[in-house]
């Protein structure tokens, strides 16, 4: 259940026209969860909320920095209500420009295609034309002992791989288009057969992120809004045999049920 949280230190300040909230504090414990979010009916108000973990919790106090991004209209003051001594305490923050320092530090965190976006942007603060979402399975690949138990050492953990594209384009067989042009040179193509191998997944997907991302921008410019290559995991049964590591993985650039993921729509 959420709750109003108590912050040490808040400051706003815009990024690409776009409004930071940044806090520091301390948690009691490990594993609390905390967010900014937006008070709807009070304009240009926000709230400051945690979640305590359930289950075990450590006794360790953990200081913590939070930074939420929300669209901004360029007001020079926003609220935020955090608590204080147990009541609701609404704070008035002056909206900052932001220093080279907090820039370069952003930036470093976001993909090459955001970075793009935003540059070639500039100070247009209207909703982008209408553009599309394209997602695709990628492939999977089993990794021996990386879920062994005391009673099972070989229990193989399987990683399963997702592209996801946004552009403003008018639909999603034009993103497609693009993304199996990506996959027609070589590097594309090299770094994702490595990725499905055991031993190739040892780095992660990181490099064949920035191929295929770098071929993009270099195809839609500032029509590309984001490229996310994202992972989900789980451990294979336990009673399940594991076979010999060269039989482990697929390693197609494109394999059959790829194209069963894709979706069309609107970007939020």
């Amino acid at each position: 259940m959420s709750k109003l949280g108590h912050l040490d230190g808040i400051d706003a300040f815009e990024f690409a026209h776009y409004l930071c909230l940044s806090g520091q504090g301390t948690n009691p414990t490990l594993g609390w969860t905390n967010w900014f979010s937006a008070i709807d009916a009070m304009p240009n108000t926000w709230e400051f909320l945690q979640e305590p973990p359930v289950g075990t919790v450590l006794p360790v106090v953990m200081p913590f920095q939070i930074t939420g991004v929300f669209a901004s209209n360029g007001v020079k003051e926003v609220v935020v209500r955090h608590e204080v001594k147990g009541r609701p305490v609404d704070m008035r923050v002056p909206v900052r420009p932001i220093s080279r320092l907090e820039e370069e530090a952003i930036a470093s965190l976001m993909p090459a295609s955001a970075r793009s976006y935003l540059r070639r942007k500039g100070t247009d603060r209207t909703p982008p034309r209408e553009g599309a979402s394209f997602t695709m399975a990628l492939g999977a690949v089993d990794i021996p002992f990386a879920c062994g138990t005391w009673n099972n050492p070989q229990q193989a953990r399987r990683h399963e791989l997702h592209l996801g594209v946004d552009a403003l384009l008018p639909s999603a067989a034009e993103i497609e288009k693009a993304v199996l042009d990506a996959f027609k040179r070589g590097m594309v193509a090299a770094h994702l057969e490595t990725v499905l191998t055991p031993t190739g997944w040892a780095d992660g997907p990181h490099a064949f992120h920035q191929a295929i991302e770098a071929h993009l921008v270099s195809l839609l410019g500032d029509r590309l809004v984001n490229v996310r290559v994202t992972t989900t995991s789980h451990c294979l049964e336990a009673e399940r045999r594991v076979a010999p590591v060269h039989y482990l993985s697929s390693i197609s650039p494109l394999p059959a049920h790829a194209w069963i993921g894709r979706t069309r729509g609107g970007i939020p």
